[in-house]
């Protein structure tokens, strides 16, 4: 063999070892990037202009509730001008609370409801809170 011959080659595979050596260092770290997992959002009571935590409760329907009327009340409590959307299989509705009890009343469809209920509270400063209930209907005709 020639020398040109055996340089050219001994060249050749000391620039595909290095070649290689950085594919799998970027694939190494592209793969450690990848696999960080993201902590689920969590969204914190909101706090008014003292400082103090304002949680809303739902006292009606409770998750599960078996109905045999049409309608459920939704009943609960929250901060006084709080914006609120209550979202059904049938339609969705959103009003803004006068007072801190809320009610209302909404049709069921036959079989499992999923009731989405979001308030957002007055002001900018507020978290957005979420509850999610399930209310079943079944007549009673036979």
């Amino acid at each position: 063999m020639k020398k040109e011959t055996s340089i050219a080659i001994f060249m050749g595979i000391g620039f595909g070892l290095l070649v290689s050596f950085i594919i799998i260092l970027n694939t190494q770290k592209n793969q450690s990037v990848s696999q960080k997992t993201i902590a689920p959002k969590v969204r914190p009571a909101t706090t008014d202009q003292q400082g103090v935590t304002q949680q809303f409760t739902i006292s009606e329907p409770n998750d599960g509730m078996l109905s045999v009327d049409p309608t459920v009340s939704v009943k609960g409590k929250t901060a006084v001008g709080s914006f609120i959307i209550i979202q059904t299989q049938i339609k969705d509705y959103s009003f803004t609370t006068k007072a801190e009890n809320f009610e209302y009343s909404i049709p069921l469809a036959l079989g499992e409801n999923t009731i989405h209920i979001n308030i957002y509270p007055k002001g900018t400063g507020g978290k957005i809170q979420e509850k999610e209930l399930h209310v079943y209907y079944l007549t009673t005709k036979q």
